[in-house]
């Protein structure tokens, strides 16, 4: 079953605007990852990809989520806030902590400092999924600065991964994987191989999370490819 994305908000502000820019470049100036990110990132029904890990993982005590390419932390702690608002501390316990990983130590360094600069659209965001609850995770400390409350710091773990290597090892039984936006900056034979990974190691019990910049560039192609069938839109799991 596919659900269909309903979420009217996703198409209420240009999809360009980033909160955090980062661009890694070689010496020759060639773009070779970004760290581009902002809270509640327009391309992912955080409503309804809660629903469908609640619906598909109802018959077990324990779900692994980690992300892959987590920059600076803004879409983990909106994911885990909203987790958190949805099931409550208890509940959400089964989910929890997160796994958070990225290559680059300043996303990793900004990510563990919990601080962040947010615009209007990202406002938006914050009360369109956590209206006045938006207290119980965040803190103002300006107008246009806020810092993540410790109930968010305690339930994601960041750590420094490759995630072509990470792959290898990741126990995937009852596991989510965010993996969005950075697959074009793999090159081709990399980028076929951790897809290729992904559907020798996942199950049926697993799942994988892309973003509208990986569809851009064909990854959903690949996914399908390899064995992989879009359940919600940009979230993935194995039917063959």
């Amino acid at each position: 079953m596919r659900i269909t994305n309903q979420n009217n908000y996703y198409r209420q502000y240009n999809p360009a605007f980033n909160s955090y820019r980062h661009i890694i470049t070689n010496k020759a100036g060639d773009v070779l990852n970004r760290g581009d990110t902002c809270f509640f990132r327009w391309d992912l029904d955080f409503n309804n990809i809660i629903k469908f890990i609640e619906n598909k993982y109802s018959y077990c005590d324990k779900v692994n989520i980690i992300a892959h390419a987590c920059s600076d932390g803004e879409e983990v702690f909106s994911f885990t806030s909203k987790l958190l608002d949805t099931f409550g501390e208890e509940k959400a316990k089964k989910y929890l902590p997160i796994q958070a990983k990225d290559i680059e130590d300043e996303h990793l360094n900004l990510a563990k400092k919990g601080k962040y600069i947010i615009k209007s659209f990202e406002k938006d965001a914050f009360n369109f999924y956590l209206g006045r609850n938006f207290y119980n995770y965040f803190e103002y400390l300006s107008s246009d600065t806020i810092k993540r409350l410790q109930n968010l710091k305690d339930n994601v773990i960041f750590s420094k991964q490759n995630i072509l290597e990470d792959v290898k090892t990741i126990d995937f039984q009852n596991t989510v994987l965010f993996a969005r936006n950075f697959w074009h900056y793999l090159d081709e034979e990399d980028m076929d191989k951790l897809a290729m990974n992904l559907s020798h190691r996942m199950n049926k019990s697993s799942t994988l999370v892309i973003g509208n910049f990986d569809v851009e560039y064909g990854v959903n192609d690949i996914l399908y490819h390899y064995g992989f069938d879009e359940k919600l839109e940009n979230v993935y799991e194995k039917y063959k």
